[in-house]
């Protein structure tokens, strides 16, 4: 699946949450979506909840 964010503003990464057998890690896009309407742009997020098998699934890795 791919997600496609267009005017992002900030990203974050959450903490890694352990629940009993497995951990939840959420990203929160904040971006600019147009109001055709209106004419302008209007703040929004996008969340995403990952549901993670092991902890070490939710390690970050940076690219270089």
């Amino acid at each position: 699946m791919d997600i496609n964010v267009h005017k992002v503003t900030k990203i974050e990464i959450k903490k890694r949450r352990d629940v009993s057998n497995f951990s939840v890690r959420d990203i929160v896009f904040h971006n600019l979506e147009y109001d055709y309407e209106t004419g302008s742009y209007f703040p929004t997020k996008t969340e995403v909840t990952c549901f993670l098998e092991s902890k070490d699934v939710g390690k970050l890795i940076y690219e270089k």
